[in-house]
């Protein structure tokens, strides 16, 4: 029987291609159904996932879109639709013709056999691609966000502090300083505030090596989280309310560890752990990034470990009295013959703090009595925090 085992071998995989072959014609009908009914799932799934799209591509403040790979299986689909329709429309009119069909009844058989064969093949193969794309389709991310700019420029009504901004920026450009950490101190008004979006406005104009700048406004009431949003939004990123401190750290971390960067810390309080919200050692960092603060108390400067720290003086008398009359106004300054020795008595009062030189020059733009200016000297005198 030995002798015999090939020839059975030969007849098996013969039958075995027979029947497979004859599957397509003998399950055309159950085929085709399942054609059309994958084909409306993959529709609707293409529906719900240009909805999803819209959505977010529709928020204003947090710009984003589609990513390429959505893109690609968007249009593979919506040219596999078309085929399929066609597919389908041909399945439905041979069905058509075969019931009308009853002449000719031997050669029709043939020709009948070979084209639901055919059909039926290219049905099964369609299928397959059908489910693919359904399993390719689940998308957990549809839009990508742009990347931030690499430094967001700051909007600046006064600009003072030029000669210590070129010092600063020597500071931080300079690969060969050894100074990670910069401080800018000095009391309420002098503006540390407008020196430092200067500094961070510098980074869009000149020459220079960093990666990303990052702006972060701390405040009195220090809260490392709000930070951690504030500098995820600089690198692109963004967390779920509940996801935990800690685990945002960890992201930050992953981020900034390969990259060059300058974080500015406007308006510290107290010392800002900065290993606790992810920002790298800046003393094991070999990309030699940069971190610039600002803060009212010298003791601050000194608990962040500053490595130079910068005091932010009040203007010269020269400067405070040119910045008072330009927002003061000509008007106003002659509006009788006694008020320009009053303006000068109540610039002086501002003791050179640009903040109070801004904010009583404009309030006194629109005085035009002598008698109001006498009054906004007198209230000056008797205040007792002299805007600091």
């Amino acid at each position: 029987m030995d002798y015999m085992s090939p020839v059975i071998d030969a007849i098996a995989r013969l039958w075995d291609c027979c029947a497979h072959r004859a599957s397509y014609i003998c399950e055309l009908k159950k085929n085709h159904k399942s054609l059309r009914t994958s084909l409306d799932s993959l529709k609707c799934q293409r529906y719900d996932l240009i909805a999803r799209i819209e959505l977010a591509e529709s928020n204003p403040t947090d710009p984003a879109n589609r990513t390429h790979v959505v893109t690609e299986w968007l249009k593979v689909v919506e040219d596999l639709e078309r085929e399929l329709e066609d597919i389908l429309q041909q399945g439905d009119s041979n069905r058509h013709v075969k019931n009308e069909v009853r002449r000719c009844f031997r050669c029709y058989v043939r020709k009948s056999c070979w084209s639901d064969y055919k059909h039926g093949k290219l049905v099964v193969k369609k299928l397959k691609v059908v489910e693919k794309l359904r399993r390719d389709g689940n998308f957990s991310v549809v839009v990508g966000r742009s990347p931030p700019d690499p430094v967001r420029e700051m909007s600046i009504h006064e600009v003072v502090g030029m000669n210590q901004l070129d010092d600063i920026w020597r500071l931080l450009v300079t690969d060969e300083n050894i100074v990670r950490i910069v401080g800018l101190y000095g009391m309420g008004g002098v503006g540390k505030t407008t020196l430092l979006k200067k500094v961070n406005n510098e980074f869009g104009k000149r020459n220079h090596c960093f990666d990303v700048v990052i702006w972060v406004v701390v405040s009195k009431d220090l809260n490392l989280e709000n930070i951690q949003r504030q500098i995820g939004k600089s690198l692109g990123m963004s967390w779920p309310d509940e996801t935990a401190k800690d685990e945002k750290a960890n992201d930050i971390f992953k981020v900034l560890k390969n990259k060059k960067f300058v974080l500015l810390l406007d308006d510290i309080w107290q010392r800002v752990d900065l290993e606790a919200i992810g920002i790298p050692n800046l003393g094991n960092n070999k990309t030699n990034s940069k971190v610039v603060f600002t803060t009212r108390s010298l003791l601050v400067s000194g608990m962040m470990e500053a490595g130079e720290t910068i005091k932010v003086e009040c203007l010269q008398w020269d400067k405070a009295w040119s910045l008072f009359q330009e927002k003061v106004g000509q008007q106003s300054l002659n509006c009788h013959p006694n008020v320009p020795e009053l303006a000068k008595k109540v610039a002086e009062e501002c003791l050179g703090l640009p903040l109070s030189l801004v904010t009583i020059g404009r309030t006194m733009a629109s005085k035009r009595s002598l008698q109001e200016w006498q009054h906004a000297l007198c209230v000056l005198q008797k205040s007792a925090s002299k805007f600091s």
